[in-house]
């Protein structure tokens, strides 16, 4: 029976197996991470797998240093760990800088599990140096509000609502943000099942600059009130995307 493919040359149909029209899908079955979004092209990706962290790791006291865990992950047996106890100037994060590899829209993927509380953010900043004026694009997520922000020259202003989260049962949550390196505005984002168009919001320009790289950040921060965590599991960079 056809599935969707040709019955001629290599999708001809066979007695025990049947073709697969999408690469992703194939790679997903090899167990690739990548199988939440896959527009745009892979430059890296880091399932936290490794003996070591292959991220700079920091913090501001009394937050703890960023760490590889096995209490709990999406896939795999590891997540990394960014912890911070109440207080407000606490600090836990990890970094890493990319080559600019060409401009265009580039899209940053990853999987998070934990707790957090305004001004105590989950805050995903990626700075994008260009060679002449860089951007600023971050990302906040309060847990305890259920709310994604976006930071933009007019403020920070609320994305997302309703956003669940459950700190146990290894769920994880699947957040993708997609920024114009060309235009310096946001593109999409994506977090679960759906899809926010936020093309309309600049990021925020920094002091002109001749360097040319991205530089990506994970923090958690603190909060007066209670302890603030976060495990973040599978992080994709792409470029080219649509």
């Amino acid at each position: 029976m056809s599935r969707g493919q040709p019955d001629y040359g290599l999708y001809t149909d066979t007695p025990v197996a049947s073709g697969i029209s999408d690469p992703g899908e194939a790679a997903a079955r090899l167990g690739s991470i990548n199988i939440y979004d896959r527009r745009g092209w892979t430059v890296w990706m880091d399932d936290f797998e490794a003996p070591s962290l292959k991220w700079h790791s920091f913090f501001t006291a009394p937050g703890g240093i960023a760490v590889l865990s096995t209490t709990t992950a999406w896939m795999g047996i590891q997540s990394v760990f960014l912890n911070v106890p109440a207080g407000l100037l606490a600090e836990s994060y990890i970094d890493r800088i990319f080559p600019l590899i060409r401009l265009g829209k580039v899209g940053f993927e990853f999987w998070l599990q934990g707790v957090t509380k305004a001004p105590g953010y989950l805050r995903l900043r990626v700075d994008i140096y260009d060679g002449s004026t860089p951007y600023r694009t971050e990302l906040l997520y309060d847990t305890t509000a259920e709310i994604i922000y976006i930071n933009t020259p007019a403020g920070t202003i609320p994305i997302a609502t309703g956003v669940f989260m459950a700190a146990s049962s290894f769920y994880f949550l699947p957040v993708k943000l997609v920024v114009d390196m060309d235009t310096d505005l946001y593109t999409r984002l994506i977090v679960g099942a759906r899809e926010f168009d936020i093309s309309t919001h600049s990021a925020v320009a920094l002091a002109a600059s001749g360097d040319r790289y991205i530089h990506v950040y994970f923090y958690v921060h603190g909060e007066a009130t209670i302890d603030k965590w976060m495990y973040i599991d599978n992080f994709i960079m792409t470029q080219n995307e649509p």
